[in-house]
């Protein structure tokens, strides 16, 4: 179990400094496949066995996608460095390209698969509650950092020149993941499922920092990274404690009077939701606004409007695992 952790940690590590497209494709593998065994370690459960097989199909999948687009990117620039195919962009003037469109098409949908964006976010709510919780926290925290860094970088450094062709179908792309993620979430009874649809409709406001194209937007999604992975860490943590001392596992009625009983678990569970949900004095209530004002800078603000509304529907199952939080048992 730790060597498998520890080989995807480096392959985070390595994707999130990644400059060429061959050791983004290797990093991603490195990353990816100890991961697939890891959803499926709890082999006595079937649901972990189910986990793992999906998450090789959908993530190979994914995988495929994004090599076929990388293939057309290099066809198009002559070149796998991101600096070096930005130039090639440029100089060949080939924005319009259909091999650069294609490629950016298949790019964005192979990195879409791995940081739950919808509508390529299928596998997200059945592997997050399938996998062994651990497991679980650390794919919803690590994987989505690197994933979202190398992301920034391939987009706003090799694909900038062509920019006004990627922007407007990315912006799309993030309504729709802000949209199905919280409107996913509000019928949900296992915490996992529920943090699973809320990490898609959390894809979709960070997605944003990138349409803006901007160091504003590079900040804001740099901040909202760092503050989501923290709260959702504490969420996680808290879900694993009480499937080992309740017996309903992952569903909503573990933290059922959790205030009385344990506070110190009732607190940190509370603030986090908050913190997700993006109340004033929150880290995310902060990262939201840091997001807002760089879709608004870039000319996107009917975005910005989508936060505002995907925040006010999360309110509701956020809410609702604090009221049970605090509830009678």
């Amino acid at each position: 179990f730790q060597s498998l952790l520890i080989a995807s940690t480096l392959g985070m590590v390595l994707l999130a400094q990644a400059q060429n497209l061959i050791s983004l494709f290797v990093a991603f593998e490195l990353l990816s496949v100890p991961l697939y065994v890891l959803c499926g370690a709890a082999i006595r459960r079937r649901q972990s066995l189910e986990a793992g097989l999906k998450y090789l199909i959908v993530g190979s999948l994914g995988s495929a996608t994004l090599l076929y687009g990388m293939a057309f990117i290099y066809g198009a620039s002559g070149s796998t460095d991101f600096a070096e195919i930005a130039e090639g962009i440029s100089a060949g003037g080939i924005f319009d390209d259909p091999l650069v469109l294609i490629g950016i098409a298949l790019c964005a949908a192979g990195l879409a698969f791995k940081i739950s964006i919808a509508p390529f976010h299928q596998w997200t709510p059945d592997v997050y509650e399938g996998a062994p919780t651990p497991v679980t926290a650390f794919m919803a925290v690590a994987t989505k950092a690197a994933a979202f860094c190398v992301f920034l970088r391939f987009f706003e450094v090799a694909l900038e020149p062509a920019a006004a062709d990627w922007d407007g179908a990315l912006a799309a792309l993030a309504a729709v993941s802000i949209a199905v993620g919280n409107i996913g979430a509000l019928g949900q009874d296992s915490l996992k499922r529920l943090l699973g649809y809320s990490g898609v409709a959390q894809a979709g406001y960070m997605l944003v920092a990138i349409v803006a194209a901007s160091e504003l937007g590079a900040s804001a999604l740099v901040f909202y990274l760092v503050a989501y992975a923290l709260m959702n860490l504490v969420a996680f943590a808290v879900v694993v404690v009480r499937e080992r001392e309740t017996p309903f596992g992952d569903d909503i009625h573990a933290v059922q009077g959790l205030g009385r009983e344990r506070p110190l678990l009732a607190w940190p569970l509370t603030i986090s939701m908050l913190a997700l949900a993006g109340f004033p004095g929150t880290a995310g209530f902060i990262g939201k606004i840091y997001l807002i004002e760089a879709s608004v800078s870039a000319d996107f603000t009917w975005l910005g409007v989508a936060i505002a509304i995907g925040t006010m529907v999360s309110i509701a199952y956020y809410l609702r695992v604090v009221a049970y939080a605090w509830m009678p048992a």
